[in-house]
């Protein structure tokens, strides 16, 4: 009776486990910042990737940027998405720079560590930032 429990256990608690799909690291687009721009009816995103390089002085860093626009956060990531061969990878994002007041509507696709306000130049602004 035990073993049937168990087995009947093991059966159920791998229909209920979701187990990511495998993404080889190369095809991986690792976002460290993003910066969002919004003027009353359209939306523009800039994405950062951080791509490390090994060297013989160590790691040195390449970035990579992405840009989307429309008329909402989940259309431009949808442009940008479609642009790019590689998956994007939002969980270590470090920064955010915006001219939103509210992040509410950002904190559905982002959750930055850091969050900068800036009127204009954000993507300037990105490509200056680093981790504090």
């Amino acid at each position: 009776m035990k073993k049937v429990l168990l087995i009947l256990l093991i059966i159920v608690s791998i229909y209920f486990i979701k187990i990511p799909k495998y993404v080889e690291l190369n095809n991986l687009a690792i976002i460290e910042g993003a910066g969002i721009y919004y003027n009353k009816k359209e939306y523009t995103i800039w994405l950062k990737e951080i791509i490390p390089l090994k060297e013989e002085e160590g790691i040195n860093y390449e970035y990579h940027y992405y840009k989307g626009s429309a008329n909402s956060l989940s259309k431009a990531l949808s442009k940008i998405e479609k642009n790019t061969k590689k998956k994007l990878y939002f969980k270590q994002i470090k920064y955010l720079v915006t001219n939103l007041n509210n992040s509410k509507k950002i904190s559905k696709y982002f959750h930055p560590k850091n969050i900068q306000h800036a009127k204009e130049n954000i993507y300037q602004l990105l490509k200056e930032s680093k981790e504090s």
